[in-house]
């Protein structure tokens, strides 16, 4: 349930706040799910029911990983999926606990189609942490865990981002292009696909980036803030910052900066998607132009009204 408040939030209650995001899919609508219940099957069906009633459908819905506490959901909300012909993509910004690995490789077994996208920033546990919030864990991490999914055969995705001009195309003091450096430790896990998402930037990711500014060049500092059309004294930190809502880049700039780092990717021999897809449906496995029909079922029937005795 989305609330209106819900910057006063606390951390701790922050998982009770249930967000979606619906993108399209080469073959429907995506949709990406935070903040479930400990009875995520029923949300699950009236999210679903809720967009099949007027005719569209869902064959592909990623699980947001933010914090350790999701062990407890996301096993259910993945059997839940999997039973009925969805293809389940698990998002996470921190090691995965055991019970969401195993659930992850019982649906594989059982012939679910899952897989494992990690969110990866920057190489600098500072920044990965600035960029993807406090909870989260150095890419370090999460690229030592994906050897151990990749043993259980699980497909594995890097999921570059946010990525930003002057963060990412630029180098840190003594260090190289912060992009590159990602880059080598993703090739050094033996990942070879790749999504790259180009970052909005929110008030505290820019107050996070400003208080870590030496572990990035002055240059790539301002570079950021003009990007953004933030005041270059704040992002010095000389004057405070006054930042309320999320910035975007403009189309241009976003599309030369994502140009730039695909040719990086590309010279590395690794694999981007070609269709455009949110869910990165290039980089999986080969399907008929029928696969999602077989297993898809429907929640407008027994599932719909399941939770009225809860």
């Amino acid at each position: 349930m989305s609330s209106p408040e819900a910057h006063e939030i606390t951390p701790e209650a922050r998982r009770d706040v249930r967000s979606v995001i619906v993108e399209k899919s080469c073959k429907g609508l995506h949709l990406a799910v935070r903040g479930l219940s400990e009875r995520p099957e029923f949300e699950l069906a009236e999210l679903l029911a809720g967009r099949e009633s007027r005719g569209e459908r869902i064959p592909v819905v990623t699980l947001l990983v933010r914090d350790r506490r999701d062990a407890d959901v996301i096993p259910p909300a993945l059997a839940w999926l999997t039973s009925r012909g969805r293809r389940v993509i698990v998002r996470t910004r921190v090691v995965l606990p055991k019970p969401i690995v195993r659930a992850l490789a019982d649906a594989h077994e059982q012939g679910g189609d899952v897989s494992v996208e990690l969110e990866l920033a920057h190489h600098k546990p500072i920044l990965q942490r600035a960029l993807l919030g406090p909870q989260a864990d150095s890419a370090a991490a999460l690229l030592l865990q994906a050897q151990h999914l990749e043993t259980l055969r699980l497909p594995v995705i890097a999921r570059l981002g946010p990525l930003l001009p002057g963060v990412h195309d630029h180098a840190g003091p003594g260090l190289k292009v912060g992009f590159e450096a990602l880059l080598r430790n993703v090739e050094a896990a033996d990942i070879r696909r790749v999504v790259l998402a180009v970052g909005e930037l929110e008030p505290q990711q820019v107050a996070a980036l400003v208080r870590t500014q030496k572990e990035l060049s002055t240059t790539g500092l301002l570079e950021l803030g003009k990007a953004f059309g933030i005041d270059p004294m704040a992002m010095l930190g000389a004057v405070p910052l006054a930042l309320s809502e999320i910035r975007r880049l403009k189309p241009r700039r976003a599309a030369a900066l994502i140009v730039g780092l695909e040719q990086l990717v590309r010279s590395a021999g690794l694999e981007l998607p070609t269709c455009g897809c949110g869910t990165h449906c290039a980089l999986g496995p080969p399907r008929a132009a029928n696969d999602y029909e077989v297993g898809y079922e429907s929640v407008m029937g027994r599932d719909l009204f399941a939770g009225l005795a809860y």
